[in-house]
């Protein structure tokens, strides 16, 4: 081959990629027109069955190209992403909660005493034989870096208490410690996962779940669930999400936000959906202590042919928030790549944190007493929700209650923050954990007494506003 024809080939490549540049921007105002449309005609912006109908013709064109099928996926998924994303109809910048927290911080700042419902931090704090062991790990000078999955004890012993929980035998080489929960979700999706690939979340939502497929370039797929359905998917619907771009399906019980503990039966359906499919099941447990029906059901406990990436952590277990320290546990091939990204971006979680975490695992009792802490908090909610204009599913675990204003017209993001500057209450608007306008998260953060206050002082905001 000569060096003129190398650059004549060369040129030829050069016009073709910016053609499709050029079909990119016609297909996103084709998208944006779709997008005119759908709202003039009340239409959701995801229609499930027109991307399968797309994909199909797009991988069939592959095939026909002997191009890669993985590599056609994936730019159909960035192609659907991107058209979500100029149908979206917004209106400036939208409240989050983080704005709450951020604003109730600037108030706590000035003097002011806010009730903070707002934040998903128990007060409990770690038990004083935690703080010792870390105290005492320290001084005896265990601060030097570590296997990047986490103390061979550690990991040994996790493995004990969760044979204990669970019933189920885990190899402590299939479990790797993380800084917290939060980074256990990023380094599972981030291991079963990449560009172009879809995750199936069920809303209402963790915002992280959403945020973190994100961040890897992968497309979060939401399924909605409702009220009136005790906040429980059906299967039908999540297998509809399912194209051959989904690597995996995320369930979290008990829930953030509802505090759902779905049944055996129905943990079991979406399991199942997961295996016929051949993708992971990342199941978030950080919340199976504060179980308060005794129904919390692990992944742990189903048949080992599924495959799944289980998260767990010591935060509210035992209120180590600010330790930052979780587990996870999967497959060999996932947690080697689980390792790999641990020793790439932090080494490994402090060996002195490790240390309080192996006498955490003893304090059993202590996890009991938090969870039923926990328990009579939500009834203290519940018990002044029943005196507002609101519906609610009455929490089976977790920490939080989710509540429906029944107030026609009433957006809760703008009323989160209202409320805030009022009457010095933080609640995180439901906006946050998918499209739930009317709700609002309740945290059981603070004390019964500060709870009570809190949703009394909502009660007051309405009346001042003939709301009620």
């Amino acid at each position: 081959m000569s060096g003129e024809e190398l650059e004549k080939l060369r040129e030829e490549l050069k016009s073709v990629s910016v053609e499709v540049v050029r079909l990119l921007a016609r297909r996103a105002d084709l998208a944006r027109r779709v997008g005119e449309l759908k709202k003039q005609l009340g239409i959701e912006i995801v229609q499930s069955s027109a991307e399968r109908e797309l994909r199909q013709a797009m991988i069939e064109k592959a095939r026909a190209n002997n191009l890669s099928e993985t590599l056609v996926n994936k730019i159909a998924t960035l192609m659907f992403n991107e058209s979500v994303k100029v149908q979206e109809h917004r209106k400036g910048r939208q409240i989050t909660h983080f704005d709450i927290f951020r604003r109730a911080k600037e108030l706590e700042r000035q003097g002011k005493r806010v009730i903070r419902l707002e934040v998903g931090e128990p007060d409990l704090g770690a038990p004083q034989q935690v703080a010792e062991a870390a105290i005492q790990a320290i001084r005896e000078g265990y601060a030097r870096y570590s296997d990047a999955k986490g103390l061979p004890q550690l990991r040994k012993k996790i493995s004990e208490y969760l044979e204990t929980r669970f019933g189920a035998e885990v190899n402590p080489e299939n479990i790797v410690v993380s800084p917290g929960g939060r980074f256990a979700v990023y380094l599972a999706m981030k291991s079963v996962a990449s560009l172009g690939d879809e995750i199936i979340i069920i809303d209402p939502s963790w915002p992280m779940y959403s945020q973190c497929a994100e961040f890897i370039g992968a497309r979060p797929v939401r399924v909605k669930t409702r009220l009136e359905d005790a906040w429980t998917p059906r299967p039908e619907e999540v297998e509809e999400k399912i194209t051959p771009a989904t690597r995996a399906i995320v369930l979290n019980y008990p829930n953030n936000p509802t505090g759902r503990v779905i049944s055996r039966e129905a943990f079991q359906k979406l399991v199942d959906v997961a295996r016929e499919h051949g993708i992971y099941v990342i199941s978030d447990e950080v919340y199976a202590d504060y179980s308060f029906n005794g129904e919390h059901v692990s992944i742990l406990q189903q048949e080992r042919d599924v495959k799944y990436v289980l998260i767990s952590s010591f935060s509210k277990s035992w209120g180590m928030t600010g330790y930052r320290m979780g587990f996870a546990v999967s497959d060999g091939e996932v947690v080697a790549r689980m390792a790999q990204v641990m020793s790439l971006i932090i080494t490994c979680v402090p060996e002195f944190v490790q240390l309080a975490g192996m006498k955490a695992l003893e304090l059993t009792d202590e996890a009991r007493r938090y969870a039923e802490i926990m328990r009579r908090r939500m009834e203290t909610a519940v018990r002044e929700l029943e005196k507002l204009p609101a519906s609610y599913h009455k929490p089976e675990g977790g920490m939080y209650v989710f509540p429906r204003f029944n107030i026609e017209g009433l957006d809760t993001t703008e009323f989160a923050m209202s409320l805030l500057e009022s009457k010095n209450v933080g609640l995180a608007p439901g906006t946050a954990f998918g499209d739930y306008s009317q709700y609002v998260r309740i945290s059981l953060g603070a004390s019964e007494e500060d709870i009570a206050e809190g949703i009394r002082r909502v009660k007051e905001y309405l009346e001042e506003r003939g709301l009620t």
